[in-house]
C-alpha cells in the first residue's frame, strides 16, 4: 500500500499522461514525468514535469480523535515546458496559454468531482501560475494543484474523512 500523498500523485500524473496520449487535438505533449533524484529528463518540447512541494499540516481542517484526523496541503507543480522550433511563428504566450488550458481541462474535466482526487482528497484547488522564463533552451508555465486530504495522525496510508 502507498502513503495517501503519493497516491494523490498517482492520480493527478495519471490524468496528465491523457495528454501524452496524443487524445488532444491543441496540446500534442511529448511526455509526463515526475523526475528523479538525479533529475533524470532533458528539457522537450510540449514536456509536462510533475514535482510536489513539503505537506504542511492544515490545523483548521484537522479534526481530534483517537487516532486524530491530520489534514494536509499538499502542493503539485505542473511544469509546462515548450521549445518551438526557431522557425515557428507562433508566440509564446500563445502556446503557454493552450498548453496550460489543456493541462487544467484535462485534470478537471470533465470528471465528476476532480477535485476530490478518486476519494482521496477533501479538496483541490488551481493555486495559480508561475512563468518560467526563457533562458535560451525551453521557457513555460508552472500550474500549482492545491490539494488538502487527511489521514490518520499515525498512519499516513489511511484516509479520512
Amino acid at each position: 500500500m502507498r502513503p495517501v500523498s503519493e497516491r494523490i500523485a498517482l492520480v493527478l500524473f495519471d490524468r496528465l499522461q491523457e495528454l501524452a496520449a496524443q487524445l488532444n487535438p491543441n496540446t500534442v505533449v511529448s511526455e509526463v514525468i515526475r523526475p528523479t533524484r538525479m533529475g533524470d529528463f532533458t528539457p522537450k518540447h510540449n514536456q509536462i514535469v510533475m514535482v510536489q512541494d513539503d505537506p504542511v499540516i492544515d490545523p483548521v481542517s484537522s479534526h481530534p480523535g483517537n487516532p486524530p484526523a491530520i489534514a494536509w496541503l499538499q502542493r503539485f507543480k505542473v511544469h509546462c515546458h515548450v521549445m518551438p522550433s526557431e522557425q515557428d511563428p507562433t508566440t509564446l504566450d500563445e502556446l503557454l496559454n493552450t498548453f496550460v488550458a489543456d493541462v487544467i481541462k484535462t485534470v478537471t474535466v470533465p470528471q465528476a468531482g476532480w477535485h476530490n482526487m478518486d476519494g482521496l482528497a477533501i479538496n483541490t484547488t488551481i493555486e495559480g501560475f508561475e512563468r518560467i522564463p526563457p533562458d535560451g533552451s525551453f521557457a513555460g508555465m508552472t500550474i500549482v494543484f492545491a490539494v488538502l486530504y487527511r489521514t490518520d495522525e499515525t498512519s499516513p496510508y489511511v484516509v479520512r474523512a
